[in-house]
């Protein structure tokens, strides 16, 4: 760039007219390490007896404390999912590139290395981003979600939590048996997303995703896992 007048010229006015844009997509993928790390942060500091009176045990006991649990983990899997179907792998490079360029390379922030590390491509296109059907590579999201995993027991010990008990209490709203499903759907959506955390019990463990099928999904495969 630096060799020819006429590309100086253009990067110094593609810095000025983007450089904000630019800023806000890398601060939205560093908050999404950030959101991570506050998660793994809470995870080890249960684990290590910080909160005295409490483990992950006895947390999933009470009401706020399974639904918070379940939900930190639910919106960092939300989160990559977005962020992998709303922003192509190959723009979200070339932004990151862009603004550390611009910024003076990796050495001048923080969590730069995660962030690349978190943003590169997966394969995986929307059908928005293509002339038919999504790109959809085997296995996915799992690569995506094993870049920075959560606890795998205690991503275990949610999901048997939120498979067994009505964690929002809405079947005592719907208690009709046809209207199970809706009763659950909240949950639904939260289950379809955590497990992608646990890939061995989505390919491997029949018993388990049978249960989960028959309680949450045996009318409903039209899921928003996220609002809108």
């Amino acid at each position: 760039v630096s060799s020819h007048p006429e590309t100086v010229d253009l990067d110094e006015a593609f810095k000025d007219n983007y450089m904000v844009l630019l800023e806000r997509f890398y601060i939205l993928f560093d908050s999404i390490y950030k959101f991570y790390l506050d998660i793994n942060n809470l995870m080890d500091e249960i684990n290590e007896g910080v909160f005295i009176q409490y483990t992950v045990e006895n947390i999933l006991q009470i009401n706020e404390g399974k639904r918070l649990l379940g939900e930190v983990i639910y919106l960092y899997g939300s989160m990559l999912l977005l962020m992998d179907s709303l922003i192509p792998g190959i723009a979200r490079e070339k932004i990151v590139v862009s603004y550390l360029r611009y910024k003076g390379g990796q050495s001048s922030l923080p969590n730069a290395a995660e962030v690349c590390k978190l943003i590169k491509q997966t394969g995986y296109l929307h059908q928005k981003w293509t002339s038919g059907a999504p790109k959809v590579p085997d296995r996915y999201p799992n690569e995506l979600f094993s870049r920075f995993p959560i606890n795998k027991e205690i991503v275990w010990s949610v999901i048997s939590t939120i498979q067994d008990d009505d964690i929002y209490h809405q079947t005592a709203s719907y208690p009709s048996p046809e209207h199970r499903s809706t009763a659950l759907a909240n949950q639904a959506s939260m289950l379809y997303v955590i497990l992608y955390f646990v890939p061995k019990v989505l390919e491997k463990d029949f018993t388990k995703m049978r249960e989960i099928v028959d309680k949450h999904f045996a009318d409903n495969w039209v899921l928003p896992y996220y609002m809108g």
